[in-house]
């Protein structure tokens, strides 16, 4: 029995790099987790990694990832698969985050947690019935099909809540849930084909189980910062300093989390002061410069 911190990092150099400084987060403070990144690019985590403890890597070819998609050809099925993968091949505690996070302090506590059969998911946004307008939309939709077109006819209702699938805590021994997973994330897929399906269906099957953690105290997630892709590709750019001490120095230059609350607190403006200072010269931006070759 192990702890397993989990990435699926392919295709666009973007998201490579959002592992790469999210996986940097992690080796600042670790929890002697073993980190395996399902990839199709071993050699852009090595130039930076080197030959890091702990990290390994599990090489996919392009036509798993494709055949991962399913037949409903969705980007975030292949989550579901990634973590079948590897609860067949790791016993233990099983950590995944998408890419786009920080770790804010070790892990240690929840891979604990998770030994004691808690299950994690980033942080809860809200019922479908009163949450966000997508969260509403999806009741409705759902709400028009009724629950005879879901998996053994599961209710899934207005005080349903959803949480965010960017982190998901589990042990190996929990694969059933993930088959759950699969089953009702394509039913609902075809049923409203968002972005959501995934993580609505995770949060239905692990409130099955009992009460659902939030793992926002440890991992940070900042889905709302796309901004924050060329900068990390000029950051990783930058003539490298002397081993992985001396990248996990850098790190600490880019403060992802302070930049993605900037761009939050002026999105919550109602649209007149946003618009306002758009007109003034005082839209939210990313500062510059961020970097620098020194440090």
């Amino acid at each position: 029995m192990g702890d397993y911190l989990i990435y699926q990092a392919y295709g666009s150099p973007d998201v490579l790099n959002e592992a790469l400084l999210s996986i940097l987060s992690y080796l600042r403070q670790p929890a002697e987790a073993t980190v395996l990144v399902y990839t199709d690019a071993p050699a852009h985590f090595r130039a930076v990694l080197g030959a890091a403890a702990g990290v390994e890597y599990v090489r996919i070819e392009p036509a798993q990832w494709r055949a991962w998609r399913g037949e409903i050809d969705f980007v975030h099925r292949v989550k579901i698969e990634v973590l079948r993968h590897a609860a067949a091949h790791c016993a233990g505690q099983l950590l995944y985050v998408d890419t786009d996070t920080i770790f804010l302090q070790s892990p240690a506590d929840l891979f604990a947690a998770l030994g004691r059969g808690e299950l994690f998911m980033h942080v809860a946004e809200g019922r479908l019935g009163d949450g966000n307008p997508l969260n509403r939309k999806i009741n409705r939709a759902l709400r028009a099909a009724g629950s005879a077109a879901l998996p053994g006819g599961m209710a899934i209702g207005a005080g349903t809540r959803m949480y965010n699938a960017g982190v998901l805590g589990l042990r190996s021994t929990d694969a059933p849930r993930l088959a759950a997973v699969l089953a009702l994330t394509e039913s609902l897929y075809r049923l409203y084909p968002k972005h959501v399906m995934e993580q609505l269906a995770f949060s239905v099957v692990w409130a099955q189980a009992g009460p659902v953690r939030e793992a926002a105290p440890w991992v940070y997630h900042y889905w709302n910062l796309k901004e924050i892709r060329p900068v990390l590709a000029a950051f990783f750019a930058l003539p490298p300093p002397t081993g992985l001490a001396g990248w996990q120095a850098r790190t600490t230059r880019l403060d992802v989390p302070a930049l993605a609350e900037g761009k939050a607190r002026f999105r919550a403006l109602p649209g007149w002061r946003r618009a306002l200072r758009r007109w003034l010269g005082r839209g939210w931006q990313l500062p510059k410069p961020l970097l620098t070759e020194g440090g």
